[in-house]
């Protein structure tokens, strides 16, 4: 199950992030060409993320060492971005407008209710439900994980990349929404914008329109090239699932490129799968958001039983790595399971009342097909089910080959070379 689950969220990941990228694109375009109605057209908008989702894959398919530079190019349109939310963004406000002052920030607008006759939903069911905002940007540490068995040291770079990504994500994202929150001009032409993403108002308001086009570009392309670590996460997962067996294909999903030791067939995977469900959204903005809250949900839910199981079952054979939490584990791990089951009840709640078939949460249908499959593959009768045959996690190496080995260092990637 936490295979099936944590697959699942991150092959909904993949267009979830996508489509929101092509959504910062529609923008900028829908500022330049205020009388173009392509935008609005669900096959557009396809076509577009589709395009960009197999450009993302590229560099997962054809060699580490480009891998290696798009990730590093990332790092360089952040930049970009953060300067422009920490400088530009609060001095175009001084120079034109003013500041918010400290009510902006107990200022609350329950947009929950599409009719006021009565209101169904009250503002703590609002904020509750605004909780999938945080928990969309607080996942996505295992991703250090899926990189362990290529990385030097794994014991310990792999856990201080979890800390240290969900560390750098708090610290510098709050900042930018508090300047966001006290740069805004008009809040309620920001809620009432048109924009396909309505972020586009605020840097209307606050920098211009040639700006904001400029700016909604950077972030189009910010969101592009960072799709390609999603299509990584989403590609090793395929990967190590499948050899240890665990999906239909698995001889083929587990093969890599001579070359480049890459596992092609598994990115391929990913790409049709995500367009295929990019499709299944075509024009819908209920549809997208039950997509990310299907990512998020899945994923936390990985998370939850591996923890569970580390403190229950597996607690007198777990051999904790050279960094660990210690003393703190059973208390974080408590905490940590509190909250995802949590947040699993918060994002298959309804997001708008009253609810209608255009407007209904459909991330409980897609989580309840994905649990069914994954109990499904366990309890197959006639020696088809895992529980006949799923042994753990295959080794393809031993013990002898473990000794012998050593690192290869190319500058492009740390690949392990052994001497028979």
């Amino acid at each position: 199950m936490t295979a099936f689950w944590n697959w699942a969220g991150w092959i909904a990941v993949v267009p979830a992030s996508q489509q929101g990228a092509t959504n910062f694109l529609f923008s900028a375009l829908e500022i330049l060409y205020a009388d173009q109605t392509l935008f609005d057209k669900g096959w557009f908008s396809f076509l577009i993320t589709s395009i960009t989702i197999i450009l993302a894959a590229i560099p997962n398919i054809y060699s580490q060492t480009v891998l290696k530079w798009t990730l590093r190019t990332t790092l360089i349109t952040f930049l970009i971005l953060y300067v422009t939310y920490m400088i530009w963004i609060p001095a175009a406000t001084a120079r034109s407008g003013t500041f918010q002052d400290g009510a902006i920030l107990t200022t609350f607008v329950n947009g929950i209710n599409s009719s006021d006759s009565p209101p169904q939903a009250s503002n703590t069911y609002c904020w509750i439900i605004g909780l999938l905002f945080g928990a969309w940007d607080y996942f996505g540490y295992d991703t250090s994980v899926h990189l362990s068995e290529e990385t030097k040291s794994a014991g310990t770079s792999t856990a201080r990349g979890m800390w240290l990504g969900t560390l750098a994500t708090w610290c510098l994202s709050v900042p930018v929404l508090l300047i966001f929150l006290f740069c805004i001009q008009d809040l309620n032409a920001i809620i009432s914008g048109t924009y396909t993403n309505n972020f586009a108002e605020l840097l209307l308001q606050t920098v211009g329109k040639n700006s904001a086009v400029a700016i909604l570009i950077i972030c189009w392309i910010d969101n592009t090239i960072q799709l390609a670590v999603c299509i990584l996460s989403a590609q090793r997962v395929t990967y190590a699932i499948a050899r240890d067996g665990v999906l239909p294909g698995s001889k083929y999903l587990s093969r890599v490129s001579k070359t480049h030791h890459m596992p092609v067939n598994a990115a391929i995977l990913v790409v049709v799968l995500a367009i295929a469900i990019e499709a299944s959204i075509i024009g819908s903005e209920v549809a997208f958001e039950a997509l990310t809250a299907v990512g998020t949900i899945a994923v936390n839910v990985s998370y939850v039983i591996p923890i569970v199981a580390r403190h229950t079952i597996g607690r007198k054979r777990f051999k904790p790595a050279s960094w660990n939490l210690g003393w703190a584990s059973p208390l974080l791990a408590a905490a940590a399971s509190v909250w995802i089951c949590f947040l699993v009840v918060v994002l298959v709640l309804p997001q708008l009342y009253p609810v209608t078939p255009q407007n209904l949460n459909y991330a409980p249908i897609m989580i309840g097909g994905i649990t069914v499959l994954s109990l499904g593959a366990w309890w197959l009768p006639f020696g088809l089910g895992g529980r006949y045959w799923f042994k753990g996690c295959v080794r393809t190496i031993s013990e002898e080959e473990v000794r012998k080995a050593k690192v290869v260092d190319d500058d492009s990637s740390f690949e392990m070379g052994v001497d028979t």
